[in-house]
């Protein structure tokens, strides 16, 4: 079988057509064991089929035999590399899509931000905390911001501002007590 697929191979190389399909008609087998093992979509059949022939055809033209590894080999690893990827691939869903047998559709259960409650203690627990970052020293205040705002590390702070690490870290741990004081209460 093997010596027949590298036959054909270099006839259809050679631009005969009715070789072309004879390969591409010997290897449908590796296409469809390929879908059902890495992209098993049955509704797309079809077109993964028509995708695998473009894969095969593909590679005949690219396959360099002089790299050592067989055609079959070559042609098996990239129909499985393209249904893998056909998962990465972004899929589109209509809203009016049915979910169920109820005849719900996708859009009904997407929920929207219906609770007004929860803006409003946001905002409240915004204004706490600026409020309370006013009661800081202005040091524990620039720890706290250059920490939790800008996302440096301790030792980044430390450089910025100057001072020790085990500094920042008591000033640090000495805000945020402070911090839960005024909060909290």
């Amino acid at each position: 079988m093997y010596r027949d697929i590298e036959r054909l191979l270099i006839l259809a190389r050679e631009g005969d057509k009715n070789a072309k399909e004879r390969l591409l008609l010997k290897l449908k087998p590796l296409v469809l064991s390929s879908i059902r093992r890495y992209y098993n979509r049955k509704e797309l059949y079809d077109d993964l089929i028509q995708e695998g022939y473009e894969v095969i055809l593909k590679a005949m033209e690219d396959y360099d035999p002089d790299r050592g590894v067989y055609f079959l080999g070559y042609v098996k690893a990239m129909l499985k590399y393209r249904y893998i990827g056909k998962h990465r691939e972004r899929q589109l869903y209509s809203l009016n899509l049915e979910v169920d047998d109820s005849g719900r559709e996708l859009v009904d259960l997407i929920q929207g931000k219906e609770d007004p409650t929860s803006d409003v203690l946001d905002k409240e627990v915004r204004e706490k905390l600026f409020c309370a970052l006013g009661h800081l020293a202005p040091r524990q205040r620039e720890v706290i911001i250059y920490f939790y705002i800008h996302d440096l590390s301790m030792r980044e702070i430390a450089k910025r501002l100057g001072i020790a690490y085990r500094t920042v870290v008591n000033t640090k741990a000495r805000a945020i007590e402070k911090l839960r004081e005024k909060i909290v209460r």
